[in-house]
């Protein structure tokens, strides 16, 4: 957790909560980064929409990190005029030591990997305790090509 004082207030900046990271993405949604950036170069892509989306993830002590666009838009304006420089690098650098966006990115990529095995391996359909009835004319080879309407997940789940 960071505290800044900014005018006569104390606010402070932690990990975000879901509410603001959705009111935050909706701020950045059509910017584009550079792949390595640092905190002016975020300033500058950011443009006006920095102040929003510092007003987004400082919150003032003691206060819920809930609120309404209105008043986010309203801070934003006072953050405008009381912030100096230093002070905005200072919450972008501090930004991402609450929030290590590339650790997040690397675990939800690995809990999609998980649900996607899953998926994968929780639509087998349970086998039949008795086999079909097949003539010797039409037994299968290993190297039989699977008919057309086969589904891609009953190919993979019989191993095909």
């Amino acid at each position: 957790m960071f505290k800044y004082t900014i005018g006569d207030k104390t606010f402070i900046q932690k990990k975000l909560v879901m509410g603001q990271i959705d009111q935050l993405m909706t701020e950045v949604r059509e910017i584009k980064f550079p792949a390595r950036f640092t905190a002016n170069e975020i300033k500058e892509a950011l443009g006006d929409r920095l102040y929003t989306g510092l007003a987004i993830i400082l919150v003032e002590e003691g206060k819920s990190p809930r609120r309404e666009i209105e008043e986010i838009q309203k801070f934003a304006n006072e953050l405008y005029w009381a912030m100096d420089p230093e002070t905005i690098i200072g919450v972008i650098e501090d930004f991402f030591d609450c929030n290590p966006i590339a650790s997040i990115s690397e675990r939800l990529s690995g809990a999609m990997s998980k649900v996607t095995a899953k998926l994968g391996h929780g639509t087998r359909k349970p086998a039949s305790s008795s086999p079909g009835e097949t003539s010797p004319s039409e037994t299968k080879s290993s190297g039989d090509i699977p008919p057309q309407n086969a589904s891609p997940i009953s190919i993979i789940a019989e191993g095909k």
